[in-house]
């Protein structure tokens, strides 16, 4: 949580700081993002498996126009979910089902291609990369859990400017995080742990927001 607090921070100072310069947008994102499940499977004994429930993600972002056709964002997203899981770790234990609570922080660095398609509407395509940082809440044992994975993603969209200054997103994105979920993140807490393999996610979703051109 230091580093989210760190980074936002930083954005709102950059904000101020670029107030007088026209190469830097802010942009505020809201998309619904699809369920996403993750199954790992040792043997008949040890092994795991859950979805991602669907839901809002939220954020936001400083843009830096490097060029006329290109771009970097620093970019927060977050989106919080339940985890209906099923698992067991030996074969003295029953099968165990538990729905967690997740809350999952994106921190990316965007690298933007821009395109003017009319006058109005310009076109975007982007790389992503940066760290997930996930924290998981059992209710029933009433313990938490977090840890930070390497992240990253890709989208596709565009901005209808409707104004000099304000224009409408619209994008398709995708986010995976390779070690998302697994021992350290869901079970560490449990007490022994039977079961260290990791599963990637893939989060994929489709909605918008807006982007404020800032200063002159």
């Amino acid at each position: 949580m230091k580093k989210i607090i760190f980074i936002s921070v930083l954005a709102v100072t950059t904000v101020f700081a670029s107030a007088q310069s026209s190469k830097f947008r802010l942009n505020v994102y809201g998309s619904y993002v699809f369920d996403d499940g993750f199954d790992v499977y040792n043997d008949a004994n040890t092994y795991y498996n859950g979805k991602i429930k669907a839901g809002l993600q939220w954020g936001g972002g400083i843009e830096y126009a490097t060029t006329d056709y290109s771009s970097v964002e620093l970019m927060y997203l977050n989106k919080s979910a339940d985890v209906p899981t099923t698992f067991k770790f030996a074969a003295a234990q029953p099968v165990t089902k538990e729905t967690f609570d997740l809350t999952q922080h994106y921190i990316l660095l965007a690298f933007n291609g821009l395109k003017q398609t009319s006058g109005k509407v310009e076109g975007y395509a982007s790389l992503m990369g940066g760290v997930l940082i996930s924290d998981v809440t059992s209710p029933t044992k009433q313990k938490s859990g977090s840890n930070t994975d390497f992240a990253w993603g890709a989208r596709l969209g565009a901005n209808i400017w409707a104004s000099k200054k304000v224009g409408i997103k619209l994008q398709a994105q995708i986010l995976n995080s390779a070690k998302a979920t697994g021992g350290d993140t869901y079970w560490g807490y449990w007490g022994p742990v039977y079961l260290n393999t990791y599963t990637a996610i893939w989060q994929f979703g489709l909605g918008g927001g807006l982007t404020f051109k800032l200063g002159n």
